[in-house]
């Protein structure tokens, strides 16, 4: 399929490409890199990683203190004392803490899956193991052992947790603090190719939770500074190591059993729908810059319930993220400052492939697969719908490209095709990075969309057969520790479509401009830091409507026992359905964590919005209590509530609440059990709404999981599930699906 490009399209487009590269090119040389501060020691012997460190087998490792604070107070003597030690031996880099502590009973470790290390104690490292001080692997672990690794990428500023590594660690808490052991397998890492010595970007972390939220590292990690990865300190070595054999195998097995009744107040229950199936995902390094994934019949059921989320009074689809092991490896080869991959639109395929890789400052992403049930966004400027072509299989294709230039600065190129039948979606891009200083940054991007669909689809949403259009997006943004600046330009094209991201807008242009200050406090001051900011925006759609004008100002406060406030004041004078309405809204947030074992956060917005489903003005407020209890080392318990009102002239047009309660018993690092409820109640005053609506609507959704992970990838699940609700045809809520489900997965490196 061709897409079809104007000359005022190309002029456009060519503007773009031409401020991306000319901001680029202005730009002073780049600074000559800063020599390593240390090197990394090759060892013949590998650590016994049981937790505790043995000077006899640490004794060749180099030794570096973590004496510097970050966080809170930038810049100061670390409070407590903190050692690193870090070798290899050609398999795998090892690294280990000691980590003081004069009251060890204060310590906060507690027994969690994996990833969940929030609000308690650790330690760990984070490698930029090409130097390009674009992206850093993280590893860190808690004094129980409690594993976490992600994926922070500079050129979105996001720290990815769902990207999952295979990797040992061990912890242990002692009479002066704790030991942590790490082994880091070679093979789980991304580094340039070849038998010289290698210099890596590297950062020792550690997180001291008690009345603040302390953190230490071997080098100031400055708030003057708007990237974390550029400012690691170098380190050499590795003159020895062999990309190896990198592969891994991962078959799986899922079986599970269904029992439905659509309508509880007429249909019976059928029968039991049995369905088990088998597929595996491969991994291959097939040498250090490039990693092949490929997956046959993939097991692509997510096994854990989204978190719950209230949908009312609302025009805009929800998001909810990716979670799946075959899109998670190396998704932020994929990234860019908009959201046009969002590999959650592929629900059900049959196969896929994926190439991803670093070469020099090249970096790529190919992936291929395909869709057996195909949907996507519909968006306009006021609302989006989900489309659906039933039956109907489509095949994806997703294409990146990003060069590293000068100074921590970057040009791409990005291509999402998606096709089946009469169906197709193509969006093109290019995009560039220029990093102007230590504390400003611009960044641009110009995509291109041309779309195909269906009659059943032009029928349903008022879709022409033929879109094609335009999107832009130019931003600066600025922060030097005391100010900050963003100001955005985007312009969505009332027929630009993304159906491979996640775009639930379009039709429309806007201008933004924020401005923070922020007051940073020394040691021993009640607040760590008070942050005020003035934020304007203004939005017209393609035709010059106004849409939306709007001022808001910003508070931020954070204080002693990790406490931090967050207030909203502002007001927009906004179009919907042909009607202006001015809008204002509150909004005070705070959390604190006052003792160990307790956190808790409360959030109030009181506000004059739109009716959305009557277009007039009405008050809402909404409240939003969340606790976060730990009984002992074992056992979590996560409750969170919301409860809104929304009045209108005549009276309360609904009441809503929605409740999700997660407790987990967490046996070791390795195996829990956790019981989910998500309850939802929504009462509506019919006599107010003009079109027909359920004046009493609850739901109640039950999931029982048992997990033993013995990593990442070869893991076990059972559980349970059902799932109900009541509405004005039922007296009570009434089950309507059962579900009882096991998976297995086991990773296997030959």
């Amino acid at each position: 399929m061709s897409i079809l490009l104007t000359p005022m399209h190309f002029r456009r487009g060519l503007q773009i490409g031409l401020i991306c590269c000319g901001l680029l090119f202005v730009q002073n040389a780049a600074l000559a890199q800063e020599p390593p501060a240390f090197s990394i020691p090759h060892v013949d012997s590998a650590p016994d990683i049981d937790g505790e460190v043995n000077s006899a087998e640490w004794a060749q490792a180099t030794r570096v203190m973590l004496d510097t604070e970050f966080s809170p107070t930038e810049g100061t003597p670390a409070r407590v004392q903190t050692e690193a030690f870090i070798m290899e031996d050609g398999e795998a880099l090892y690294v280990a803490f000691i980590a003081q502590d004069p009251n060890p009973e204060a310590i906060r470790a507690f027994y969690r899956d994996r990833d969940g290390i929030g609000g308690t104690d650790f330690s760990g490292i984070a490698l930029d193991t090409f130097d390009d001080k674009a992206r850093a692997f993280i590893f860190l672990v808690s004094p129980l052992g409690v594993q976490y690794d992600a994926i922070n990428d500079d050129l979105t500023g996001n720290e990815d947790s769902s990207w999952n590594a295979l990797w040992e660690s061990e912890g242990q808490i002692t009479d002066t603090g704790y030991m942590v052991e790490i082994a880091i397998p070679f093979k789980q890492l991304r580094f340039p190719s070849g038998d010289q010595e290698k210099v890596w970007g590297i950062s020792f972390i550690r997180d001291y939770p008690r009345d603040r939220r302390y953190r230490f590292s071997n080098s100031n990690i400055s708030e003057n500074v708007s990237c974390f990865v550029c400012q690691f300190e170098r380190a050499s070595g590795f003159a020895n190591v062999e990309p190896g054999r990198n592969i891994e195998v991962i078959p799986t097995v899922t079986s599970t059993g269904q029992r439905v009744r659509p309508n509880p107040a007429l249909d019976s229950w059928g029968d039991t729908q049995q369905d088990t199936e088998a597929g595996v995902d491969i991994r291959w390094g097939i040498n250090q810059d490039n990693y092949l994934n490929a997956t046959l019949n993939p097991d692509f059921s997510q096994v854990e319930a989204d978190s719950a989320q209230l949908d009312i009074n609302n025009t805009f689809s929800l998001y909810f993220p990716e979670k799946r092991t075959f899109f998670l490896d190396g998704a932020d080869y994929f990234n860019t400052n908009m959201n046009i991959v969002h590999t959650r639109n592929i629900a059900d395929p049959e196969y896929g492939v994926k190439l991803t890789g670093k070469t020099g400052n090249h970096s790529y992403g190919f992936m291929q697969a395909n869709d057996t049930s195909t949907s996507f966004l519909i968006p306009n400027n006021e609302s989006s719908s989900v489309a659906n072509l039933f039956n109907t299989e489509s095949d994806v294709s997703v294409l990146r490209y990003r060069q590293d230039v000068l100074d921590r600065s970057s040009i791409g190129a990005v291509i999402t095709h998606r096709e089946g039948g009469d169906y197709s979606n193509t969006v093109t891009g290019v995009d560039g990075k220029l990093r102007l200083s230590d504390s400003d940054v611009i960044n641009a991007q110009f995509l291109r969309s041309q779309s195909e669909y269906p009659l059943a689809i032009q029928t349903r949403y008022g879709q022409d057969d033929s879109l094609s259009d335009n999107t832009m997006l130019l931003e600066y943004r600025r922060n030097d520790g005391r100010w900050d600046v963003w100001a955005e330009r985007v312009d969505y094209g009332k027929d630009f479509r993304a159906d491979m991201g996640f775009i639930n807008r379009v039709d429309y242009d806007r201008n933004t401009l924020r401005v923070g200050h922020t007051w940073r406090y020394a040691t021993g001051s009640f607040f760590d830091n008070i942050r005020v900011a003035l934020d304007w925006d203004n939005t017209h759609d393609q035709d010059g409507l106004e849409l939306e004008e709007e001022f808001e100002m910003f508070l931020e406060m954070r204080g002693p026992y990790q406490s931090r406030l967050d207030g909203l004041v502002g007001g927009s004078k906004t179009y919907y359905n042909g009607v202006y309405f001015d809008e204002q809204f509150n909004q005070l947030s705070l959390s604190i964590r006052p003792v160990r074992d307790l956190y808790a956060r409360m959030t109030v917005r009181v506000e004059d919005i739109v009716d959305f489903a009557n277009t007039r003005l009405g008050q809402s407020k909404r409240y939003t209590p969340n606790i976060n209890y730990q009984f002992g080392r074992h056992l979590q318990l996560d409750l969170e509530h919301t409860y809104q009102t929304f009045d209108v002239d005549g009276g309360r047009l609904f009441t809503a609440n929605l409740t999700e309660l997660r407790s987990t018993y967490q046996f070791s690092t390795r195996s829990f059990l956790r019981l989910i409820l998500q309850y939802g109640d929504t009462e509506r005053d019919q006599s107010l709404y003009i079109r027909p609506v359920q004046s009493r609507y609850k739901d109640l959704t039950t999931q029982l999981l048992y997990s033993y992970k013995l990593s990442a990838q070869t893991l076990f699940f059972v559980g349970y599930s059902d799932a109900g609700y009541q509405n004005d045809s039922l007296n009570s809520i009434e089950t309507n699906s059962r579900t009882v489900f096991a998976k297995f997965s086991y990773a296997w490196q030959p």
